[in-house]
């Protein structure tokens, strides 16, 4: 018996064998890939696209290779024309400062690993676009809430659109709705309360200038900023403790402006510049899960477990996520009896690919964190040989495992620049 705890009306929707609430990268993805198997899936998204999101408007080469592998790559340049991102400068308190590039090899810039700069308004709403193209249905304005339950069995959700409320029932319920997952919280997944509780605050510049192919990033007063250069304009994320929250509610557009104070080099560019009106704030970003499944449900993409990602690494985790997601999806509906062990794969999956990611996502924090410490890094990697810098680069990028890391002699070139300072 189907039981939830609202009063409802029959949902006169179509009854899709997925539903996927959510249609940011994760969802349109993991829609994307079900529909090509000739799986019925239906999208409930809360807002209208395109919309805006809070976020470093990055994707690393990992991101773009997932792209590639599922075709639509070639699509999305020729629509959106993303910035190609060749690398990062990154600048540490005390002003020192080291560039590297993603790829490699020193080859022509049409020839090396790139990430891209775009605005997710755009990115998004292409993503979904493709997933409709292949026959996905998307309902938006859909504000779910609760979740169908037979038993211990998930199956449908509870949805608000305008004033009616509706039950829309499903074989499988996908919940790919973000950091602040409502799936995940009805299901009672959430690992913990966040530990690392930092705020962004994300703006974006018309005519920015600069940066070309780079991207920028720099920490100063327990603050870090980042600037991306967009089609047309340039992101630039202002990351800051909680404790500071409390002045930005007020206005974050004022509080972004006076926050720039730490890094003259960016207010400066914000001056010369166009600001748009509105300054966009999420967070905090420890999000860890129990598990990423429920009988009748899956997490994908942020709702499955997060952890402050170094720009462009959260679109990865959420297009990489999805297909692993697609895999378990498709095994449990071919097979019913089983559906417990496809998830338990996939779960198992998401901490193979994830915790190393992780891991790595952790050391970048305490370094950030601790001023001297960072300095010395960022100096022993403007000493060393541009490969050290590069290599870090590329596991951020996910182009090679963190594990790379490792390597004794990397270690210990490291090292002993940071001894050396």
């Amino acid at each position: 018996m189907v039981s939830v705890g609202h009063a409802v009306e029959a949902a006169t929707l179509s009854d899709p064998k997925v539903l996927v609430v959510g249609a940011g990268p994760a969802g349109a993805t993991l829609a994307l890939e079900l529909a090509r198997r000739g799986l019925g899936v239906e999208i409930l998204e809360r807002k209208r696209f395109p919309r805006d999101k809070a976020c470093g408007d990055c994707l690393n080469p990992g991101a773009v290779a997932e792209l590639d592998r599922l075709g639509i790559a070639d699509r999305l340049r020729t629509t959106l024309r993303p910035n190609r991102l060749r690398g990062w400068r990154v600048e540490a308190p005390d002003g020192r400062s080291f560039e590297a590039s993603f790829s490699s090899t020193d080859v022509s810039l049409a020839a090396v690993e790139e990430g891209w700069a775009v605005r997710r308004r755009d990115f998004d709403a292409a993503l979904l676009n493709a997933a409709v193209d292949a026959g996905v249905g998307v309902r938006f304005d859909m504000r779910v809430f609760d979740l169908l339950r037979s038993g211990e069995r998930v199956v449908g959700v509870v949805a608000r659109q305008g004033t009616r409320s509706l039950q829309i029932e499903g074989s499988l319920v996908v919940g790919a709705d973000g950091l602040n997952s409502v799936v995940r919280r009805r299901l009672a997944l959430a690992a913990r309360l966040p530990r690392l509780r930092k705020i962004a605050l994300v703006a974006h510049l018309a005519c920015a200038d600069g940066g070309e192919h780079f991207g920028e990033l720099r920490v100063r007063r327990g603050r870090s900023c980042g600037f991306a250069p967009l089609p047309g304009g340039a992101n630039v994320t202002l990351v800051i403790a909680e404790r500071e929250a409390r002045r930005v509610a007020g206005d974050p557009r004022r509080f972004f402006e006076e926050a720039l104070a730490s890094f003259p080099e960016l207010r400066a560019r914000v001056r010369s510049s166009a600001l748009e009106d509105t300054v966009l704030v999420t967070g905090p970003f420890d999000r860890p899960v129990k598990r990423a499944w429920a009988a009748g449900a899956l997490l994908v993409g942020d709702a499955a477990g997060y952890y402050d990602p170094f720009t462009g690494q959260g679109i990865y985790q959420a297009l990489r996520s999805a297909r692993l997601a697609a895999e378990a999806v498709v095994a449990a509906l071919a097979d019913p009896t089983s559906e417990g062990l496809a998830f338990r794969r996939y779960d198992r999956a998401l901490r193979r690919e994830f915790a190393p990611k992780r891991g790595l996502q952790r050391a970048i924090e305490a370094a950030i964190s601790r001023p001297r410490l960072m300095s010395r890094l960022v100096a022993a990697l403007a000493r060393g040989e541009a490969a050290a810098a590069r290599r870090l680069l590329r596991a951020t990028g996910d182009i090679e495992h963190p594990a790379s890391l490792l390597d004794p002699l990397f270690m210990g070139r490291l090292l002993v620049g940071m001894v050396g300072r």
